[in-house]
């Protein structure tokens, strides 16, 4: 072979690889654009309607010794403790024209969920045990509202326990034994 018809074969093979290089850069790129359209149209499918969850909050009344049922409706959040969260927020707000058995200042610390012992730690702050007021019955009304309150709505609870700022309690002002779990006793509520 003569070397003109080398040098021809070389060059054309350059330009053809260089031809090959652009259009296949070019592809690749076109692909890169329609990849945010796809990507977005995707996630506007992956959009779920989120999830609600019917709750019965039961409240004292000043007509009756039992807590009567207040309907919501929650968000059930992806975390399970959040949900217990929305429904403190609840318990802690109150309802107009019903008792919460709770002093003012009263405010949860934080909340634990014990998913092997199925036990949920409220742990309130220090204005708990200073405002408290005396006495058997108002005790086991505080104990009972969040207790009842919380297995009634989540079977997954089955006994509650108290802590105040972090740490377990023998009790509120001298009356109730508070250093073990409580469990449910339904004789506080009227079911409606």
């Amino acid at each position: 072979m003569s070397k003109k018809i080398i040098y021809g074969l070389v060059g054309a093979a350059v330009v053809f690889f260089i031809i090959s290089l652009i259009i296949f850069l070019q592809s690749d790129s076109s692909a890169e654009k329609a990849k945010p359209a796809e990507a977005q149209s995707k996630s506007v499918e992956k959009v779920e309607e989120p999830e609600f969850i019917n709750l019965k909050v039961f409240f004292y009344t000043e007509r009756s010794r039992y807590m009567r049922p207040v309907l919501y409706e929650l968000e059930f959040p992806p975390i399970r403790e959040d949900l217990y969260l929305k429904f403190m927020d609840l318990l802690l707000k109150g309802e107009e024209n019903y008792i919460k058995p709770i002093p003012e200042g009263v405010t949860l610390r934080s909340l634990y969920y014990i998913e092997d012992e199925n036990l949920l730690v409220l742990d309130f702050n220090e204005e708990l045990i200073i405002k408290f007021p005396a006495g058997t019955g108002t005790e086991l009304e505080f104990i009972y509202f969040f207790v009842d309150n919380f297995c009634y709505n989540f079977k997954e609870i089955k006994k509650v326990m108290f802590s105040v700022a972090g740490n377990n309690i023998k009790t509120l002002t001298g009356h109730i034994d508070m250093e073990n779990p409580f469990y449910p006793n339904y004789g506080y509520l009227i079911d409606q």
